[in-house]
């Protein structure tokens, strides 16, 4: 299947809000509801698309990011695969990379002490076959959008950030067992009709409208995005980590601000623990991602004093949703 310029701006708007229906995406690409609802299949079983997932702000729900790095000793295949699937069962995200380490995972916890038994039952496990590992808590994360889909020089759409704002109160939100059924079918089902989210969870279609809209109006819904498959569309996926220097508030941010407008940034990351910034690319080829570090060290010579970067060449699992439990 080769995308045309309509694939395309349907793969962008379902980027933007998966939610929006046939009809609205068909009105903005210029073709009818009919080939919308074709096309969007197509891309389905043609692989471009793998689900269509919730983005959730967890934070909001008391839960704290663990971002650990991980580095392989004395691994074979089957090894490797055994490590994965230990950490499939308590992780959020797991991603292989080539470069400084081998694995990147994501753990929610409630505090570091939950986090604590998790690593340190690992360790009891595997110590053996790891040579190293490195733990950073993220504060804040940026989830920006594709404009690179529809060959946009500069994102004009607005970013959805996980986590909290200096300048906005902390404040953690209550949700009961009911939320958490809607949040979990909505997980990778972004798509999914109301009136059948209420007949799978055994309520009204009324409360799942009314519960969704909270949710959403509380913060811990951010968005509903399209899972792309990047490799099927011919894109390399690379992380960078900048360490900066003469550092004021004002230049921190004007980096940032050039970053949040690249229209190939999928990721920014603000973390305790990490690299000043960390930033993730989609791109085309390791030359044009070259290119991109090239004019991003030009443009800020004056605080970049280092960089590294590493490429992302599977991701295992990916849900920002930890086990609640409501029964106490």
């Amino acid at each position: 299947m080769k995308l045309d310029l309509k694939d395309r701006k349907i793969l962008y708007e379902l980027d933007l809000n998966a939610r929006q229906s046939d009809k609205e995406i068909a009105k903005k690409v210029g073709i009818s509801r009919e080939a919308v609802r074709y096309r969007i299949q197509k891309l389905i079983d043609e692989g471009y698309i793998n689900y269509f997932i919730t983005l959730l702000n967890t934070m909001k729900l008391g839960f704290y990011w663990y971002r650990t790095f991980f580095k392989f000793q004395n691994v074979n295949l089957p090894k490797e695969k055994e490590i994965i699937d230990w950490l499939k069962k308590r992780a959020s995200w797991i991603t292989k990379i080539e470069g400084k380490w081998d694995l990147n995972t994501g753990i929610f916890c409630r505090n570091v002490y939950e986090f604590r038994d998790i690593i340190n039952q690992f360790l009891v496990e595997f110590s053996d076959y790891i040579n190293r590992y490195e733990v950073s808590i993220v504060t804040k994360m940026w989830h920006y959008h594709r404009d690179y889909l529809i060959e946009r020089k500069h994102k004009t759409s607005h970013a959805e950030i996980m986590g909290f704002s200096s300048s906005k109160e902390y404040k953690v939100e209550e949700i009961d067992s009911m939320d958490y059924s809607i949040l979990n079918v909505l997980l990778k089902n972004a798509r999914m009709k109301t009136i059948d989210i209420a007949r799978e969870i055994g309520t009204t279609e009324m409360i799942v409208r009314y519960r969704i809209k909270n949710l959403i109006k509380k913060g811990i819904i951010l968005g509903f995005r399209s899972f792309i498959n990047i490799t099927k569309l011919g894109y390399i996926y690379f992380k960078l980590h900048i360490t900066l220097q003469n550092l004021t508030a004002e230049k921190k941010n004007t980096i940032l601000s050039y970053l949040h407008i690249h229209p190939n940034t999928i990721y920014t990351t603000e973390l305790v623990g990490g690299d000043d910034i960390e930033t993730e690319f989609q791109v085309k080829s390791n030359e044009e991602f070259y290119q991109y570090v090239k004019e991003l060290r030009s443009k800020f010579w004056d605080i970049i004093r280092d960089y590294e970067f590493m490429q992302y060449t599977n991701e295992y699992k990916f849900t920002y949703l930890p086990e609640m439990n409501f029964n106490k």
